[in-house]
């Protein structure tokens, strides 16, 4: 920590979600309530944590590894959820890339050809209905 000159001891960056915080312990620590020195002390190390969270990731890079599931999880229980959800986006996604890779003429094919279909079986249908009510004459 760098000392400021004009201030007596070291100067701490800002942390995001702090000033509520700060505001309330600007009396000194002491003067607060238990239930808020720890709800202080919770919130210090969750935004000192993301900080350096952040500044790690700066110099480290994340990179999947190469393995099957493409997750860096070394339990066969993370390994397994990880591969699940792996399989359960690529099939949500399947039907919509299928949909997108279609051109207008298939589609007007399978409309065609559904509609076609319809039409025959309401024909069946109806024949059914005529032979079970047969027409008085």
């Amino acid at each position: 920590m760098k000392m400021a000159p004009e201030q007596f001891g070291p100067v701490y960056p800002e942390l995001a979600g702090m000033a509520k915080h700060r505001k309330a312990a600007r009396n000194g620590l002491s003067a607060m309530p238990r239930a808020e020195r720890q709800a202080y002390g919770l919130a210090v190390e969750t935004a000192i944590r993301a900080k350096q969270r952040a500044e790690l990731q700066r110099v480290f890079t994340s990179h999947n590894c190469s393995c099957a599931s493409g997750t860096n999880h070394n339990d066969g229980a993370a390994i397994h959820k990880a591969m699940q959800a792996k399989q359960r986006a690529a099939l949500l996604a399947a039907p919509s890339a299928e949909r997108r890779a279609r051109k207008p003429a298939e589609w007007r094919r399978l409309y065609d050809a559904a509609m076609a279909d319809k039409r025959k079986r309401e024909a069946q249908e109806l024949e059914r209905w005529r032979e079970a009510m047969p027409l008085a004459a």
